[in-house]
Parts: structure tokens; sequence; C-alpha cells
């Protein structure tokens, strides 16, 4: 039962920030200039590396809890 709500909580988290996070292509912001660099002051604090890092531990929490409960 844990982990099932462990599970279904995880998914939910994966599925909303990858909903909210915005699209790495370029688009029309190259014309204007405006290059993310990943060597600024802020690397590694944006709001994009921080809605990556969300999805890569919901995503292992969700990987871990399904192999639990496969094994049990």
């Amino acid at each position: 039962m844990f982990l099932s709500i462990i599970i279904a909580v995880s998914a939910l988290v994966v599925i909303g920030t990858v909903v909210v996070t915005e699209s790495s292509q370029a688009g029309l912001g190259t014309l204007q200039g405006q290059q993310d660099s990943m060597w600024g002051e802020h690397r590694g604090t944006s709001k994009k590396d921080i809605e990556n890092r969300i999805i890569m531990i919901a995503s292992a929490v969700f990987l871990v809890s399904v192999i639990a409960i496969a094994a049990i």
C-alpha cells in the first residue's frame, strides 16, 4: 500500500514537471540574441536545471518503487 502511494505521487510529480517544462528548442529567441550560456554565474540554479533535477529524482524514486513492488 505504501509503495503504491509513492508510485502514484512520483508519477504525478514527473508528469506535472514535464508539463510545465519549457521546450529546449531555440525558436525565435536566437533572433534576439538570447542564448543561454552553460558557463554563467548561476549555472545549476536556473529554472530549467531545477526542473531537470526534479524529473530525475522523481523518476529514480518511481523506478525503485516499481522494482520493489514487483519483487514483493
